[in-house]
């Protein structure tokens, strides 16, 4: 229902808190996964998301030690690190040296304006956390049944599981790229890759509203051996798995409700 990638995502979510008295948010839906801990069909839900499409492109010939554009004025920074597309060359083994024009881009955090802040006063927010509580209470999905079949004939040979996890990251970009995956993983420790979430996320954090992601992952990123993406064949039975954990976390999030109100 938010449409597809950050922009819609984010216009869906702010009209949802403007006409609706919600008390909190629950978003859920597939995702491809850079965590190799993880596995297709299962459902991870992240502490902390973050947008990782908002880059500050540093010019050629500039490097780490360089002050980027702007960033004196406290528009970027450097603190949240940068990916370098020398490092991805191919077939530079013979070379003493190599480069690339592309150089490099550097990750930056989202400027927001909370509603508990100062009106006009911009803060600066890259993870966002999600609601403490909602995530006490998706800690007890462990152990929860999820679907590992599509049909009589197409199973996975494994019992897909539910798992909290530290970090997921959202871009408007479609991921199916096996080094991105890897460089991801390794710089930001993250499990589930989508296109819609961070956008939630922000929104949320800046309208103080409680906020959890659920979703399910339905292919590898592009981590995988197969030569399509998995998320032709088990996006279905993700979007399956995804469902069921959301049922049962807001069984156990009413119960949790009714005890915190006693």
């Amino acid at each position: 229902m938010t449409g597809l990638s950050v922009i819609n995502a984010a216009i869906t979510t702010q009209l949802l808190l403007s006409f609706f008295d919600g008390k909190g948010v629950i978003h859920y839906g597939i995702a491809g996964n850079a965590n190799p801990a993880l596995r297709i069909g299962d459902v991870a839900i992240p502490l902390y998301w973050a947008h990782t499409g908002l880059w500050n492109w540093q010019r050629y010939g500039q490097g780490p030690e360089d002050e980027l554009a702007f960033e004196s004025d406290g528009d970027y920074t450097r603190k949240i690190g940068y990916l370098r597309f020398a490092n991805y060359t191919v077939k530079a083994a013979a070379c003493a040296s190599h480069d690339n024009l592309l150089n490099n881009v550097w990750y930056q955090s989202e400027e927001v304006f909370p509603v508990t802040g100062t009106p006009e006063e911009r803060q600066h927010a890259f993870w966002i956390p999600v609601s403490y509580a909602y995530f006490a209470v998706a800690r007890q999905l462990k152990g929860l049944k999820l679907e590992s079949c599509i049909n009589a004939t197409t199973c996975l040979n494994y019992t897909p599981s539910v798992n909290t996890v530290f970090r997921g990251i959202s871009a408007g970009i479609r991921l199916d790229n096996a080094a991105y995956r890897s460089f991801i993983y390794r710089k930001f420790q993250v499990s589930p890759v989508d296109m819609e979430t961070a956008s939630v996320a922000l929104v949320c954090h800046q309208q103080n509203t409680s906020f959890i992601a659920i979703r399910a992952l339905s292919d590898l990123a592009g981590g995988g051996s197969a030569e399509s993406n998995e998320a032709d064949t088990f996006s279905s039975l993700a979007a399956d798995n995804a469902v069921a954990v959301v049922v049962e976390f807001i069984k156990n999030l009413s119960s949790s409700m009714l005890y915190w109100q006693d």
